[in-house]
């Protein structure tokens, strides 16, 4: 796999198989592009962890829980898109991989493939992963889900270390897992997500720049 801008856009037929409170941690509604909090969709509750001075809702899918939102935590070498605070607020950072194994709270962590594939199947599947765990506002070209188990998926886009370019905010997720492709290799597993309902694995080189999801110990 070419190193090439190409690497950014992700393209779905590749099927791998931070005091802020959580109120301001999202963008307002804004021409279909913001996320709504009063209207998120999820009839069920969240908890909340605080982590480097900002406030995370959690929730518990099946036996697991996970950050309701992207991590914002900055740690050395995390980006926001187009070098924008704002794109911070409203999607999380962006993290390498070696960086995104290390940057959740203690007692949490970043989810392997086994991880993330046990909330795969208690949802009901990949093929409607994406409309289920997507929120129901905040995605471009109808891409909105119906956010059914409270994940509250934003389209963080991602981003290059190496040339500085970003690519795909409000069209695509992408979150680092902690699985490598194979035991020593340049590329590591990541879940994908754009405006369809499916969801996949797709693998890409570990300088890349994309989003973390922790998940509970």
């Amino acid at each position: 796999m070419s190193k090439t801008i190409s690497k950014l856009a992700l393209a779905a037929g590749v099927v791998l198989a931070m005091a802020s409170t959580f109120s301001c941690s999202l963008p307002d509604d804004e021409g279909g592009d913001g996320y709504d909090e009063g209207s998120d969709g999820y009839t069920g509750s969240y908890g909340s962890v605080s982590y480097g001075g900002q406030t995370y809702r959690t929730v518990q899918i099946g036996s697991q829980t996970w950050f309701a939102e992207n991590l914002n935590y900055n740690a050395s070498g995390s980006k926001c898109y187009d070098n924008n605070s704002g794109n911070c607020t409203k999607y999380g950072r962006l993290y390498d991989w070696e960086t995104a194994k290390e940057v959740c709270p203690s007692g949490w962590h970043l989810p392997s493939q086994a991880d993330w594939n046990v909330m795969t199947a208690y949802i009901g599947g990949a093929n409607t992963e994406g409309m289920k765990l997507k929120a129901t506002s905040g995605w471009k070209e109808y891409g909105n889900g119906t956010n059914d188990f409270g994940f509250s998926a934003l389209p963080g886009g991602s981003g290059d270390s190496d040339d500085g370019r970003f690519d795909g905010v409000g069209y695509f997720a992408n979150w680092w897992s902690a699985s490598e492709s194979y035991s020593g290799s340049d590329y590591a597993y990541l879940r994908h997500m754009k405006t369809g309902s499916v969801a996949y694995w797709d693998s890409n080189v570990k300088s890349l720049l994309f989003s973390v999801r922790c998940v509970q110990d």
